[in-house]
């Protein structure tokens, strides 16, 4: 059997005991910080109302997009339900692309120049849900 050095087991001893004590102290930041969503701390740079969703699908009436630390969140509240349902946001070129799982299927909005900055009153583009698609017309309430 092969013995350790009395400086080696010590200085292990010592490493174990800094871990153990950051970890004990990490703990309650952790829950102190585990208490707040992401999405409370977002600010919401931009809300849109659909205005020419199919009534008859689990369509989404509003969409907001928001900025958590330099992370893009987005948020549809479906009608006739009083939950929200998370988003991804991809932003490709001068276009948001938004996707998420609602209980009718896959939803993506394509919200057209939406990445250009500015005032936006009223935004054009493109969803699939499923297998159906159409044109979307959103009013901006920037």
């Amino acid at each position: 059997m092969r013995s350790r050095p009395i400086a080696t087991a010590t200085a292990t001893a010592t490493a174990l005991a800094a871990a153990v004590t950051l970890t004990i102290a990490a703990s309650p930041l952790a829950a102190q910080q585990a208490l707040v969503a992401p999405e409370q701390l977002a600010r919401v740079v931009a809300s849109y109302d659909l205005r020419n969703g199919p009534r008859d699908l689990d369509f989404p009436r509003s969409v907001t997009v928001a900025d958590s630390a330099g992370t893009i969140l987005a948020r549809i509240n479906v009608a006739g339900t009083a939950r929200s349902i998370p988003m991804t946001v991809t932003v490709i070129e001068s276009d948001l692309v938004l996707q998420g799982q609602t209980p009718g299927g896959l939803l993506t909005l394509v919200l057209d120049k939406q990445n250009e900055g500015g005032e936006t009153r009223l935004a054009t583009g493109s969803w699939t849900l499923g297998r159906t698609q159409g044109r979307l017309l959103a009013a901006g309430k920037r």
